[in-house]
């Protein structure tokens, strides 16, 4: 132990010597410790924290997928979920509808707009949630008609909308303006999907009805308990054999399809962030990589300055062995001061990150520092003590007493051997950086792409909201069809407005439609005797199109005219309109679909196409129904303003409270802001990469800038011969150049191979760029090679000034 002091001691003492190699060292290694601890938290966070239900590690998502097309959605039948419940495929199983929103109003407060899940009463047996008072939904609550509603609801909602007051139990609140009964407050963290804040039961009877039981009819979905001991891949097994035998019982309705459990966790993150942060983990270790290189340079240069006080050492009869252990004693005490100062920079990063990743981001509220992120900060500090002190210990090691002290006499420290390692280390700094930035020049060049996207409508002054009519209030289709066609009119007089209409579901995740559903031509046969057409399908009123600035192509748009007791009619985009009717005019033709049933729909118009699901969705059919032939109560307002939207934001309120005013409105935004959105994930990935990238670039620039400028002093007296043999400045440049740019394309070339096969993993992650785009692996090594040789240039350019005499003179 007092061996360990006096190393400490005297490892202090040399770093306080040097205080500019100790303040370079420690702040390159607090920029990758603290890169790696931001990003780590949020790894962690978002990816490995486990989950807050109980033995959340059992918990899976029933999916469904089609093997035909390739579709995979978190949708299943109630008769799926009766299937696995009645043959015991899980422990438990309950099935969700998950309704999109309802207004909600009681208590304190303004109506309001929240998302509520409808359960079956296994519900609370399979996620094993506890309540903070009262209780959970008991079998009576789910009888079928019974005369008293009864809900649960989040600890989120109690604290805000309600005060924690305890008293909340048993008094009602209005949904949609239908009265339910508070029953219990559920603990922080325990509902799913994390989002709902109400909860209330399904109530259906022993025998549902036809509706309910289709097989095709995929509103649902469910979330399931593993028994002890079973696998994902005994539950898949058993579903596969039920999807199956339903795939020869209901052909029309279940060709292709297949079902298969997610784990909880798994199904959470989703596929494309969990790729995304690995990506982002992936890198931020490449920087601390790159980092700890050039440290081990630096210290590498300190070390053979020292060569001959060690050799003095050896020969006074200090072990090698001692020697190793004073040199890892400093780098210790460096990548502690680094790792403090890491941390301190990890905690701001992380304030940084959560500022800027998008706000719906899973897992958004565990993402924090605590003690298990600490702990990685020490280990990764421990790391890179290690990494960077263990090659410069091992070289002195090596010390060759006599040639050492030879060498100290004439003033060469270090020597071929000095060089070679040094040059090796650069070479893996230009490699990993040309790696990480071909990686970052890939993702920012797909963002690029997918900002270059005609999303297919015009989003400028257009700004939109949620609403309701509350069946409680208007109970008759004539009155919901009513209301909105009031809103509407209302909304064209008000100041500011230039149009306005509504839609059930709108670009970028506003509402709701039904999702792939199947189309057929007038006179087509049934599948799978025929192929049928898939679409979604948006209820919308009169001057939608006109409003949303989506292009009418062929024939018109819906009006007035288009009642419930008129033909009924329907646009389609040109995606459909190319399908069904390829070479020929979709307009006058009628087709029938499975919202329909039997009635056939005359298509009345060709629209473009729109990009419902963000501008990298792909394109997809869609069709489109008067608001007046198929009503929704829960819709979409849009509105085009005459100038700046928020400006018209406070008259569309008041335009809609002249109506009704106890409609609430919900998630007001832009639809540029909607726009960009739907994008900031892949904006901030490329963001970060991006500016790791830099941070890397900049460590290997400085990494090249040492090692020749460490080379041109330690070849002071050569030069200095060369010159006074007569050597021209031009020869003087050009023999440090090339030693400098011949380390920086070996690291390029070997930084290619590695970008070659590494950017492949991230594929999935680009839009219209491939893993191997030809642009950027010619682009970006040429940038790195000219940012190399500006790197050579300054420590050549002093090389020439070297003067021969007092080179000589000195020597």
């Amino acid at each position: 132990m007092s061996s360990l002091v006096q190393d400490l001691r005297f490892g202090a003492r040399m770093l306080v010597k040097k205080p500019g190699f100790t303040l370079v060292a420690a702040l390159t290694l607090a920029l990758g410790i603290g890169a790696n601890t931001a990003i780590f938290s949020l790894v962690y966070g978002a990816l490995l924290r486990p989950l807050s239900f109980v033995e959340p590690d059992r918990l899976v998502v029933p999916v469904s997928f089609n093997r035909g097309r390739g579709d995979e959605s978190s949708s299943v039948t109630y008769a799926d979920y009766l299937d696995w419940k009645n043959e015991n495929v899980f422990e438990s199983v309950a099935a969700l509808n998950l309704l999109s929103t309802v207004d909600l109003t009681g208590g304190s407060g303004e109506p309001e707009r929240v998302r509520v899940a409808e359960v079956t009463g296994e519900y609370f047996e399979v996620m094993r949630a506890r309540p903070v008072i009262g209780r959970t939904l008991m079998p009576d609550d789910y009888v079928v008609g019974a005369p008293s509603r009864m809900v649960v609801i989040s600890y989120g909602l109690w604290t805000r909308r309600f005060g924690g007051d305890a008293s909340i139990l048993d008094q009602k609140i209005y949904l949609n303006g239908r009265p339910y009964t508070v029953v219990g407050v559920m603990s922080e963290n325990s509902i799913w999907p994390p989002n709902r804040e109400v909860v209330f039961p399904m109530a259906v009877g022993p025998n549902p009805g036809p509706d309910l039981m289709r097989r095709d009819n995929m509103i649902f979905s469910s979330i399931a308990r593993l028994r002890p001991g079973q696998t994902i891949v005994e539950a898949d097994a058993a579903m596969a054999t039920i999807a199956g035998r339903l795939e020869q019982e209901f052909p029309e309705s279940r060709a292709g399809w297949n079902n298969k459990a997610v784990g909880l966790r798994e199904y959470t993150v989703g596929k494309q962030l969990r790729l995304s942060l690995v990506v982002l983990l992936a890198a931020v270790g490449f920087v601390l990589l790159i980092a700890c290189v050039n440290v081990a340079n630096l210290s590498l240069a300190r070390v053979f300055g020292r060569e001959r006080e060690m050799a003095i050492r050896i020969a006074l009869g200090a072990g090698r062995g001692r020697l190793m252990r004073q040199l890892l004693t400093e780098s210790l005490i460096l990548s502690i001061v680094g790792g403090g100062a890491g941390c301190l920079l990890g905690v701001w990063g992380l304030e940084l990150l959560l500022s800027i990743v998008p706000a719906d981001t899973p897992r958004l509220t565990e993402i924090r520092i605590d003690g298990l992120v600490l702990g990685f900060s020490a280990l990764i500090s421990l790391g890179t003590a290690i990494l960077c002190g263990l090659l410069p210990a091992i070289q002195c090691s090596r010390v060759d007493l006599n040639e050492s002290l030879k060498e100290s006499a004439r003033g060469a420290t270090g020597g071929r051997r000095a060089g070679f390692v040094r040059n090796l280390l650069v070479v893996a700094e230009v490699s990993l950086s040309l790696a990480l930035l071909i990686g970052a020049g890939l993702m920012i060049r797909s963002f690029l792409r997918v900002q270059q996207i005609d999303p297919g409508l015009r989003v400028d002054r257009l700004v939109t909201m949620e609403l309701i009519a509350p069946s409680i209030r208007y109970p008759k289709s004539a009155q919901v069809i009513g209301v909105y066609e009031s809103l509407v009119d209302r909304l064209r007089e008000t100041p500011g407005v230039e149009s306005a209409a509504i839609s059930s579901a709108l670009p970028v995740g506003g509402g709701g439609f039904y999702l792939g559903r199947s189309f057929l031509k007038e006179g087509q046969a049934e599948p799978p005797a025929a192929p049928d057409y898939q679409g979604q399908w948006n209820a919308v009123g009169p001057g939608y199109f006109e409003t949303s600035g989506i292009r009418l192509i062929e024939g018109r748009e819906f009006d007035r005219r288009d009642t419930q007791k008129g033909i009924q009619v329907i646009i389609i985009n040109q995606t459909i309109a190319r399908r069904m009717f390829p070479g020929e005019s979709a307009i006058g033709k009628r087709i029938k679909s499975w919202r329909d049933e039997n009635v056939l729909r005359e298509v009345v118009g060709v629209v473009e196409d729109v990009r419902y699901f963000g501008r990298d969705d792909e394109v997809r059919g869609c069709v489109y129904v008067p608001h007046s032939q198929d009503w929704w109560s829960a819709m979409v307002l849009t509105v085009r303003t005459q100038s700046d939207p928020a400006s018209a934001i406070a008259n569309i309120r008041g335009a809609i409270a002249s109506v009704d005013k106890d409609m609430a409105v919900a998630n007001v935004s832009t639809m540029v802001d909607a726009m960009n959105r739907s994008v900031a994930s892949r904006r901030v990935s490329a963001v970060l990469l991006a500016a790791f990238s830099v941070l890397a670039l900049v460590l290997a620039v400085i990494g090249i800038y040492g090692v020749l400028s460490y080379s041109v002093g330690q070849r002071t007296r050569e030069i200095g011969i060369r010159i006074g043999l007569g050597a021209r400045a031009t020869d003087v440049m050009r023999l440090v150049v090339t030693q400098g740019m011949k380390l920086a394309l070996i690291g390029i070339g070997v930084g290619l191979a590695m970008a070659f096969g590494l950017t492949r993993l991230m594929a999935s992650l680009l839009y219209e760029v491939t893993a191997t785009d030809p642009w950027t692996f010619a682009v970006i090594p040429l940038v790195l090679a000219g940012v190399a040789l500006v790197a050579c240039l300054l420590p050549a350019r002093r090389a020439t000034k070297v003067d021969p005499i007092v080179a000589l003179r000195y020597e």
